[in-house]
C-alpha cells in the first residue's frame, strides 16, 4: 500500500495521511500498520526526523490532521475523514459526562479526571501550567502527569493542539478539551453508530495493512470479541472485504479488489 509513496514535503505528508486514513508516525508497531517515517524520500535519518518532527506539529496545529497516542499508545496520525469514527467508538458525546462515565466505569484514574477538569475549567493550558496546578511542589518531569495526559488523549478527552518553545529541549505542549478544539468532528461523530465506525475502520485497516488477521485488528483497536464479530460481518456483507485462508491456516482480511488481482495473477500463471 505504501510502496509508491515518496514524501518530501508537508503537503505530501498530508496527502499520505489523508489517503492512508490512520498510521503510526515515526516507527512501526503492532498490526503491520503503515508509518510516515518509512515513506520519507531521503537517505538522511537526520532529515527524516527534521521533516517528520516539524510536520507532526504543523499539520495538527492547522487542524489538517490529528496527532496523538491513540492507537497502541504510539504516536499516531489520523485523517479528519476517519477521526469521527475513532471518536464515535469511544462512546463520547462531547460533554463533561464523558469523563464521569469513563471514571465511573474504572477506565479513567482519579488523577486523570483531575487533569481533565482543570483543562476544562482553565484551558487551553501548557504541560507546565497543568503540572504547576496539579503538582505544585514537584520538580523535574512527572511520569504520573505524562501517563494521565496519554490516558486522556487515548480516550479522546484531551487533544494536544500546539507546541510552544524554541528548541526540542525546552518545549511544552498545549492541551485543550478535544470537543472544544474540534467541535465539528464531535458533531460528525454523533451521526455515526459504533457499529458503522468499527466497520469503516476495519475495512480501511484491511486495505492498508496487507492481509491482516481479524485478531490483529481487535488487538490494535482494543475491541471486544463481539465488536470485532459485528464489524467483520458488516464488511463481509458489504462485499469490500473477504476472509481468506492464509498459508498457515489462519484467517486473513483481504480487500476485494486486491483479492481479485491476486486471483488474476494465479490464473495467469496456470
Amino acid at each position: 500500500m505504501t510502496s509508491h509513496f515518496r514524501i518530501r514535503t508537508k503537503s505530501g505528508a498530508f496527502g499520505f495521511i489523508r489517503t492512508i486514513g490512520f498510521c503510526f508516525a515515526f516507527t512501526g508497531g503492532p498490526g503491520a500498520l503503515p508509518y510516515l517515517f518509512e515513506v520519507l524520500d531521503t537517505p538522511s535519518d537526520n532529515r527524516r526526523w527534521a521533516w517528520a518532527w516539524g510536520w507532526k506539529e504543523a499539520l495538527p496545529t492547522e487542524k489538517r490532521i490529528f496527532y496523538g497516542r491513540v492507537i497502541a499508545r504510539k504516536p499516531t496520525f489520523v485523517s479528519m475523514g476517519f477521526l469521527p469514527h475513532f471518536f464515535a467508538l469511544t462512546g463520547n458525546v462531547g460533554d463533561p459526562d464523558d469523563c464521569r462515565r469513563l471514571y465511573d466505569a474504572g477506565r479513567l484514574t482519579t488523577f486523570g479526571r483531575r487533569v481533565y477538569e482543570l483543562v476544562g475549567a482553565r484551558g487551553p493550558l501548557t504541560t507546565r501550567e497543568i503540572r504547576a496546578a496539579v503538582e505544585p511542589h514537584r520538580t523535574g518531569s512527572s511520569g504520573r502527569l505524562l501517563r494521565a495526559l496519554a490516558e486522556l488523549q487515548s480516550r479522546f478527552l484531551l487533544a494536544r493542539i500546539a507546541e510552544v518553545g524554541d528548541n526540542p529541549g525546552n518545549y511544552a505542549y498545549v492541551w485543550d478539551l478535544f470537543d472544544r478544539w474540534l467541535p465539528e468532528i464531535v458533531a460528525r461523530a454523533r451521526g455515526i453508530s459504533q457499529r458503522c465506525a468499527a466497520a469503516a475502520l476495519l475495512e480501511q485497516y484491511a486495505r492498508i495493512a496487507g492481509a491482516p488477521r481479524p485478531e490483529d485488528a481487535a488487538a490494535l483497536f482494543e475491541w471486544s470479541p463481539s465488536l470485532l464479530a459485528t464489524a467483520l460481518a458488516d464488511v463481509r456483507r458489504g462485499g469490500e472485504i473477504s476472509v481468506v485462508r492464509g498459508p498457515e491456516g489462519e484467517d486473513r482480511l483481504v480487500a476485494t479488489r486486491r483479492l481479485r488481482r491476486l486471483q488474476s495473477g494465479r490464473n495467469a500463471r496456470r
